[in-house]
């Protein structure tokens, strides 16, 4: 407790000097949301002429902290005013909002690029409700207008495993690793190999216990793998969220579910850490999707792993689960660390079906009948067949939206950490349609592609002022002394609280020197601390163990019967 008293005292020294201090860069993008123009309306007309009341204006060169050059006056008597360089449209807006503070200020906003939304070509994408509509999509062709996905991202899917499909792009797909070893749950004949590709996991009637009803293969893995990244605007098929970025399978899944310790190892290994008797992984994963889950409190295996994976930069996305009951009693949902996700249907509620609670960070589209997901699968009942696109429900693909999401948010800024791409995903989502959904059930909201990339982008070029690799914004421990190594929270072990496993350093608040504040990145520290997430960021004290059950997880599937009884 003291050491978290003394971190919100440094921190509240923090914010007043950040109000004053936090410089901005301008975001790099493919298409950037960037302005170089500000709208103003003086509260009275300037007397006679084109030229703005030049005392006004130096007054509002002072509050902006950078010279504002008239370019003309509009029709309605808005100025156009010219800043010196190009900024993000956050920057802009904040500026903008230090002059209508001004008591001769009408209103003041950004003068803001617009541009047609870019609207794929695939046969299928009008049926894509999930990724454009009003209610429960996602809005991403407007952050489509400003990034589609980076090739140096790798989104890696822990799952059943990935099928050749026409509309998944070999290219984009990186070498993967089947991680399964119990020869019948693989179903494939052998043990552990680099080849991921899904045999089918139908199982009969009994087969994965008493109650076990007989299910057809799932092609779960190839189904959420086409919600996050189908060929995109090649006149075929349905979109993918993410059109760039690269994708792995790490196999952990077969019949009946898969081994947590199968899941463990696939989890370490996608985002580059060491596995016996595993070739390393070439391409770590910045983004881990890990939509399945199992009945159980998150083990100290799991929560270590976890813990492993954020600390290497990788950020797991966990489906909450479709059993319409707490997160908290599912793993991996109910690890610290993750970003869990929550299901909506086409109407932007709660699913009926899903799993909530104060454990849910956000929610994405997970369909309900008749409005599904549509994704890429497979016509076999069995083995794999021909080529198809399914309907698909539940919070696996609500988390792959999810996922997708934060690859356009890396590729957008690199050089955020997983902490931060967890908040930015929880803060820029936008506000439920209704009251089935609120903050304490379902997360923060529903995604928002278009906010996420924006606010990526925002914090985009934050200053270091202690030199640890950091950015200020990001660090849970200033003044880290020179030369010792930190942890992705910028905290050396010096700094470390080893009572209560809680960030914090000591050290004053250094900040730099400032051009505009945006108070989107000081919402985001609040955020981080005063805990809009139920879920500590860091994991805190783990109990002791001497052994743990080797349980079995199972995809997050979805209970067809169960809904199509339920209509």
């Amino acid at each position: 407790m003291k050491a978290v008293l003394a971190y919100l005292s440094w921190l509240s020294g923090c914010l007043l000097s950040a109000l004053i201090a936090v410089q901005h860069a301008q975001a790099g993008s493919v298409l950037p949301a960037v302005t170089d123009r500000l709208i103003v309306k003086y509260a009275e007309p300037a007397a006679g002429g084109e030229q703005p009341d030049t005392e006004l204006l130096d007054r509002l060169m002072a509050h902006a902290g950078m010279r504002l050059d008239p370019l003309r006056i509009m029709s309605n008597d808005a100025r156009v005013l010219v800043l010196p360089q190009p900024v993000s449209i956050g920057v802009a807006t904040a500026i903008a909002e230090r002059l209508a503070a001004d008591p001769d200020v009408e209103y003041a906003l950004a003068d803001r690029l617009m541009r047609p939304f870019f609207v794929p070509n695939d046969a299928l994408y009008a049926g894509q409700w999930n990724l454009f509509e009003d209610a429960g999509g996602i809005r991403l062709p407007a952050a489509w207008d400003v990034e589609r996905g980076a090739p140096g991202i790798v989104i890696a899917l822990v799952d059943t495993g990935i099928l050749p499909h026409g509309d998944l792009d070999p290219a984009r797909v990186a070498p993967g690793y089947d991680f399964i070893g119990d020869v019948e749950i693989a179903n494939d004949g052998d043990g552990r190999d680099a080849d991921p590709s899904d045999p089918g996991d139908w199982v009969a009637a009994g087969e994965c216990g008493a109650n076990q009803t007989a299910e057809p293969s799932s092609w779960h893995g190839t189904s959420v793998t086409g919600v996050i990244g189908a060929l995109t605007d090649n006149s075929e098929g349905i979109a993918g969220v993410n059109h760039g970025s690269r994708l792995m399978m790490a196999r952990a899944l077969g019949k009946c579910g898969g081994y947590t310790s199968d899941l463990i190892d696939a989890m370490r290994w996608a985002a580059g850490l060491q596995v016996p008797g595993v070739p390393a992984n070439a391409n770590p994963a910045r983004v881990i999707n890990l939509s399945f889950g199992g009945e159980g409190p998150c083990s100290p295996l799991e929560q270590d792993a976890i813990d492993e994976i954020t600390a290497r930069g990788a950020v797991g996305i966990a489906a909450a689960g479709n059993e319409d009951g707490d997160v908290a009693a599912y793993s991996p949902g109910n690890c610290s660390n993750v970003v869990t996700v929550a299901a909506t249907p086409r109407s932007g509620a709660r699913a009926w079906y899903t799993n909530s609670g104060s454990g849910v960070d956000v929610s994405a589209p997970g369909g309900d009948f008749p409005d599904p997901i549509l994704s890429t699968g497979n016509s076999g009942t069995t083995t794999s067949a021909e080529d198809a696109f399914v309907d698909v429900v539940g919070t696996s693909f609500a988390t792959a939206h999810v996922s997708g999401v934060a690859g356009l948010v890396l590729s957008a800024n690199g050089d955020l950490n997983s902490r931060q791409v967890r908040e930015i995903l929880v803060l820029s989502a936008r506000p439920f349609p209704d009251a089935s959904c609120n903050p304490l059930i379902c997360g923060s909201g529903i995604v928002d592609a278009n906010a996420a990339v924006q606010l990526a982008m925002d914090v985009q070029g934050q200053p270091d002022s202690d030199g640890d690799g950091v950015n200020d914004i990001a660090d849970l421990c200033p003044a880290t002394p020179a030369g010792e190594a930190v942890d992705v929270e910028g905290c050396s072990a010096s700094q470390l609280d080893k009572d209560s496993g809680g960030g914090g350093g000591g050290g004053g608040c250094v900040v730099s020197n400032t051009t505009a504040f945006d108070p989107l990145l000081i919402l985001m520290v609040l955020v981080s601390v005063l805990g809009l997430k139920a879920r500590g960021i860091r994991s805190g004290h783990k109990p002791s163990y001497t052994a743990l059950l080797d349980r079995r997880s199972r995809p997050d599937r979805f209970n067809l019967e169960r809904c199509i009884d339920d209509q």
